[in-house]
């Protein structure tokens, strides 16, 4: 059985991930053409 405090721990390392991720992103990406 999923309890809520196993959603929310699910939601929290999504967020540590995209967290991350945004930051290599920001690194490593190639720069955007407009």
């Amino acid at each position: 059985m999923i309890t809520e405090s196993k959603v929310t721990e699910i939601f929290c390392i999504a967020d540590d991930f995209c967290k991350e991720f945004d930051g290599e992103m920001a690194k490593n990406a190639l720069p955007q053409v407009q």
